[in-house]
């Protein structure tokens, strides 16, 4: 239980930044710390929750891909256990996975793949682990992108929580926020689709992932989203086959290549 340690060890480093930024607000508003000193050590703590919220990604990550590693139990061992009886299973559940996933580093079956608009598919959980965020790293992501220099990659980060949340105008308000910055970010490029698809506009979602391969043609996340988006979004199987080919030329095996391979199936049965 290694990875489970150390997942307990940066929460609490977490939280102990967190109170420390609360307290340097209440010392501003009591008088006992002048604004350009609480600035300058509130942005301290920010970089240093920002780094901390990484860090428990990166050792989430680790726990669910040992976790994914275990044989399968014998026939007649009896049932496994859900993962809500897991203890690792239920902290690992809580990372926000977005652009990094299991594997091969999307993973996305939970968050796209329907009909637009109309939230997970069938045989897919509807809450997204970024959708059960602790309060902890949220209320540290929340803290670092008020500030008019957030670090992007918080501002990201916070968009993709939003997202997944189904707060969508804040998700785009955030994306926003790091296309002013930097107009060619395919991550925000792309997720600027994910919004558009999530409120049923499949043309200009299929667009913005187009849009961030033009610019990245090996972005993973970008090429599953535009063959979700052929597949279930426009129907066009004939495109959908293609952009399923191009995702298995850079993602050859994995969860998330098998996810695409029975999409592939399926998309060549159909009439074109």
């Amino acid at each position: 239980m290694r990875e489970m340690n150390q997942i307990k060890e940066v929460k609490r480093q977490l939280d102990a930044v967190t109170r420390a930024i609360d307290a340097l607000d209440a010392d501003l508003a009591a008088g006992r710390l002048d604004a350009e000193a609480h600035d300058r050590q509130r942005a301290e703590r920010e970089r240093e929750a920002g780094r901390l919220v990484v860090s428990l990604r990166h050792v989430q990550r680790e726990a669910r891909a040992r976790e994914a590693e275990r044989p399968e139990p014998p026939a007649g061992a009896g049932p496994r256990r859900r993962w809500f009886g897991d203890p690792l299973a239920m902290a690992t559940g809580m990372v926000v996975l977005v652009a990094v996933g299991v594997g091969v580093g999307v993973t996305l079956a939970g968050r796209f793949g329907g009909t637009p608009g109309a939230g997970a598919p069938a045989g897919v959980p509807a809450e997204s682990p970024a959708a059960a965020m602790p309060g902890i790293e949220l209320q540290a992501l929340r803290q670092a992108v008020e500030r008019e220099d957030a670090p992007t990659q918080s501002l990201l980060q916070f968009g993709h929580v939003a997202l997944d949340q189904g707060r969508l105008d804040e998700a785009r308000r955030v994306y926003a926020r790091v296309l002013a910055r930097e107009p060619k970010n395919v991550e925000a490029i792309t997720h600027v689709g994910s919004v558009l698809y999530a409120e049923g506009n499949v043309d200009a979602a299929l667009a913005k992932a187009e849009e961030a391969l033009r610019l990245e043609p090996r972005y993973l996340h970008a090429l599953w989203d535009r063959t979700q988006y052929l597949f279930h979004g426009k129907r066009d199987y004939a495109a959908a086959v293609k952009a399923a080919e191009a995702f298995l030329a850079v993602v050859p095996s994995g969860p998330d290549a098998d996810n695409v391979r029975k999409l592939l199936a399926e998309a060549r049965q159909k009439p074109r």
